[in-house]
């Protein structure tokens, strides 16, 4: 039998569910801040807007999952902790940063135009 795998260093982002991502964010936040994960309104509030944003296998979400984990990667790029807000939660970076979604939704959507030119240019160049 074959292990299904549950982390998210062996699962394809898209392939990624809000499990995935809320490990991703604890990880990545103990590597960044050296201090736990805590995320704002619970774990469920917190999966429910992931989830949101990423969609489920019924519901289709806001943001590709590429785009929401290049997101995260910004913010947690971006932040600067103080003594008051010593750390992220998804919940602050949607409230606080938007902005850096917006960038990466942008940077998502180019990349997507120059692989679908490069796709027909690839046509045109068989064609030929």
């Amino acid at each position: 039998m074959v292990k299904k795998s549950t982390h998210y260093n062996e699962t394809p982002i898209e392939k990624w569910n809000t499990a995935h991502f809320q490990k991703y964010l604890q990880e990545k936040h103990v590597e960044r801040y050296g201090i736990h994960y805590v995320s704002t309104g619970g774990i469920v509030a917190e999966r429910n807007l992931l989830a949101k944003y990423i969609g489920t296998t019924r519901k289709p979400g806001m943001y590709s999952k590429e785009t929401v984990k290049a997101f995260i990667d910004a913010c947690f790029t971006q932040y600067k902790p103080t003594q008051q807000y010593p750390g992220l939660s998804f919940w602050f970076m949607v409230t606080y940063m938007s902005r850096m979604l917006q960038q990466a939704e942008l940077f998502e959507n180019r990349k997507e135009a120059t692989e679908q030119v490069g796709e027909e240019y690839e046509e045109v160049m068989e064609w030929l």
